[in-house]
């Protein structure tokens, strides 16, 4: 596939309502533990977003430009251009895109201890329903965004590294 210098809207947009879809869910989830757990979750993502943003955003060739997740124009707004070259190689892009991951899968151990405390259907639904928006997005995403990011044509990024897109 040959990449996009910037991604069509329509793109972008589908990306973004299916991480907004998957983090309301997953906030459904966690907050089946309390106040305390969604608050904690809450700020472990806004950290998450704000070291992407910071690390990965900021090395990446769409900085300033319509990446599949939108970020690239915002990171432009919050910081500055960082070295290209960079991208995928740092310490800490690695372990913001790895607080990314956790975020992402908190809401799966919160289901299953939440099942445990006591199962019922409401909380194994909503579970489900988490555990679908995620798979949606590994195919969305990797079809949508990764198939045409010159970052993975340049095999730097990490999941681009990790294998073939979908």
């Amino acid at each position: 596939m040959i990449p996009y210098q910037s991604y069509p809207t329509y793109l972008v947009v589908l990306n973004v309502l299916e991480v907004v879809a998957a983090l309301a869910v997953g906030t459904i989830v966690i907050g089946q533990l309390g106040l305390w757990a969604v608050l904690g979750y809450a700020l472990v993502g806004l950290l998450a977003v704000v070291l992407c943003l910071a690390f990965g955003c900021t090395r990446c060739y769409y900085y300033g430009r319509v990446c599949g997740t939108g970020l690239g124009k915002i990171a432009a707004l919050m910081f500055k251009k960082r070295e290209e070259e960079e991208f995928g190689k740092s310490l800490s892009q690695t372990l913001s895109w790895t607080l990314v991951g956790v975020v992402l899968l908190l809401p799966i151990a919160a289901g299953l201890v939440s099942l445990r405390e006591g199962f019922s259907l409401p909380r194994l639904l909503w579970l489900a329903a988490f555990l679908g928006l995620m798979i949606a997005i590994v195919v969305t995403h990797s079809r949508s965004a990764c198939n045409h990011c010159q970052e993975a044509k340049e095999r730097r990024c990490t999941l681009g590294r990790l294998g073939k897109p979908l």
